[in-house]
């Protein structure tokens, strides 16, 4: 198959698999109307606030990404950095993961920074993101491990024993850990390891290797600052939401921690922009952890996607047009210099 069929097939599977998550999300709806109804008076107030917390995640983001380039000797503008991330996320609607080259390729053009140096700054950042999404999945485990362990014991049909099976979900969660230390540290210093494993293992160091470069910065502290703030905002993404609806405004803030680990889980799945398996997942938790009746909680999902997916595309939309102009800029001034 050559380069262009795969971006034609690419282009055409990953809207069918979306519109397939969402049919199958629809006919499960239990009450459509319902769903309709809470969407039409949630709160708009509260889905205003998430979509600027969204938007302050997307502004800091640029200025973490203009704090990993400059340090490679390139000048970074933060207005590039912020139109070629917005662009990113608009293209990962229509192709998943393709946005990052997108994102990559703009910056480059505006601020003649080579694609491939970009790109290894979008893979640090990607470290980073994949640590922390980690640290809140415990964090949402250890601040929800009683909710957890009844649901868990709920599904073995076992008594509910919250203690024993906390003590059991804690204590597993350590084991594997040191577990998977000892295995990886064998693994490293074995031979002839079959080239999956060896790819594999490449991937856990190239992590590890990431979270060691930001001793490299000048602004390590920064860095981390930047990483918090963003993931805040994503958390008050969906807190927020929470608020914007009746049946779900009583949730807390450790629902907001667990609902961001099935958001984040979610999105990874290889559908533009988590179009469909958002509005599965999501849903499911809530209504398996907290008891929400499903229509509420599909409300809550198409609420909180649709604000953020129209805020990044209609910022997207502006930012390429922005760019547009940047580029005709550019090019009149080596013109310019030419004659």
């Amino acid at each position: 198959m050559t380069k262009t069929n795969k971006i034609t097939y690419k282009t055409l599977l990953y809207p069918l698999l979306a519109v397939a998550l969402l049919y199958f999300v629809y006919i499960q709806i239990p009450d459509p109307t319902k769903v309709w109804t809470a969407i039409k008076t949630a709160n708009y107030g509260f889905v205003g606030l998430a979509a600027l917390a969204g938007l302050t995640s997307h502004f800091t983001r640029a200025l973490r990404w203009k704090l990993l380039i400059e340090p490679m000797g390139y000048t970074s503008r933060l207005k590039t950095s912020f139109y070629a991330v917005m662009v990113g996320y608009t293209v990962n609607y229509a192709l998943p993961r393709v946005g990052e080259v997108a994102r990559c390729t703009l910056k480059g053009q505006l601020d003649d920074v080579p694609v491939d140096k970009l790109l290894g700054t979008v893979v640090t950042e990607r470290v980073f993101d994949v640590l922390v999404t980690l640290l809140v999945t415990v964090l949402a485990v250890v601040t929800q491990y009683d909710l957890i362990a009844d649901f868990l014991a709920d599904l073995l049909n076992q008594d509910q024993q919250g203690t024993q099976m906390k003590l059991v979900l804690l204590g597993g969660l350590a084991v594997m850990g040191v577990i998977g230390l000892v295995i990886y540290n064998w693994l490293r210093k074995r031979e002839n390891n079959p080239a999956i494993l060896v790819k594999l293992l490449d991937i856990v160091e190239g992590i590890l290797t990431g979270v060691k470069s930001i001793f490299k910065l000048k602004k390590p502290w920064l860095f981390v600052f930047y990483t918090l703030v963003i993931w805040f905002m994503y958390f008050m993404v969906n807190y927020l939401v929470f608020m914007a609806l009746p049946e779900t405004s009583h949730l807390g803030l450790d629902a907001a921690v667990v609902t961001l680990v099935v958001a984040t889980v979610a999105v990874i799945i290889p559908a533009p922009g988590g179009l469909g398996s958002f509005h599965y997942f999501v849903p499911l938790g809530l209504t398996l952890l907290y008891g929400i009746d499903k229509n509420p909680a599909t409300s809550y999902a198409f609420i909180s996607h649709a604000s953020q997916m129209i805020m990044i595309c209609v910022l997207g939309g502006i930012s390429m047009i922005a760019a547009g102009f940047l580029k005709r800029q550019k090019r009149n001034e080596v013109a310019g210099s030419g004659e």
